[in-house]
């Protein structure tokens, strides 16, 4: 029997932060201990601004670990720029990419979204 595939979509910002550090700690370790066959990692909206601007030790450290598991996080290319974070989160190691068609191609590919 073939594992599920998860596409983690992280949504929450500022106002939120314990959801981001879940959402990473929960792509990491899932990758890492073999839950799923894969896992992508996606930011959006608030999210992006949150990890861009976030000096949280322990999110910061749960996004490493994303890295360190072979995860390459996605973000709107349209909300960074317009936030103006964009460098910022290319400097993340983070893809700019236009999330509406990145999640379509991921869901038709049978990954299953996860929102925090």
């Amino acid at each position: 029997m073939s594992k599920a595939k998860a596409l983690v979509i992280i949504l929450s910002g500022g106002n939120d932060s314990a959801k981001v550090k879940v959402g990473l700690n929960f792509a990491w370790r899932t990758k890492n201990g073999g839950a799923f066959e894969d896992v992508k990692l996606v930011f959006f909206g608030p999210g992006e601004e949150f990890i861009a601007k976030t000096d949280d030790k322990e999110i910061l450290e749960a996004y490493d670990q994303v890295l360190a598991n072979n995860i390459v996080p996605q973000a709107c290319v349209a909300i960074a720029e317009g936030y103006g974070i964009a460098p910022i989160l290319t400097s993340k190691k983070m893809e700019l990419v236009h999330v509406g068609q990145a999640i379509a191609g991921f869901m038709a590919d049978g990954y299953q979204p996860i929102t925090f």
